[in-house]
């Protein structure tokens, strides 16, 4: 399983390189959760984060395994519905999720050790609207293999 401290640093860390990013926060559903998501301010960018399961399967030895671990982030603009519609968010959001996947990608050649097990070929940017009513933009879902 993934060190989930590392990975909250590792979040946090993209969102202080990307400029236009305004906060970064790990999602859980709780009845706390929809408070936190009033205070953000209209027209903000953030990034949020799921803290990722694990499916575990055997791996090459006889009490050897790996998981599997299937980690979703979102990147959201809070808007206003009545100035503007859902798509036009998502176009404002577009650049920094395209940002983000490049950061991944040459943070994986670097040798970051939270993305060493990054599955390339799982990476999958799906738009996203009506994410707790007043939030769109898009997620990117991936997997990090971990022995």
């Amino acid at each position: 399983m993934i060190d989930l401290k590392e990975y909250r640093e590792y979040w946090e860390s993209v969102a202080n390189r990307i400029p236009v990013i305004t906060s970064c926060m790990g999602v859980t559903v709780d009845e706390e959760m929809g408070g936190t998501l009033q205070e953000i301010l209209t027209d903000s960018v953030t990034l949020f984060w799921i803290v990722p399961n694990a499916q575990t399967r055997k791996g090459s030895g006889v009490d050897s395994y790996q998981e599997d671990n299937t980690c979703v982030i979102f990147v959201m603009t809070k808007y206003d519905r009545q100035r503007r519609r859902a798509v036009e968010a998502l176009e404002v959001v577009q650049p920094v999720i395209e940002c983000i996947k490049e950061l991944l990608m040459e943070d994986m050649a670097s040798g970051c050790p939270t993305l060493a097990g990054l599955d390339v070929g799982t990476l999958s940017t799906i738009p996203e609207t009506g994410f707790y009513n007043d939030f769109a933009g898009w997620s990117l879902g991936f997997t990090l293999k971990s022995e």
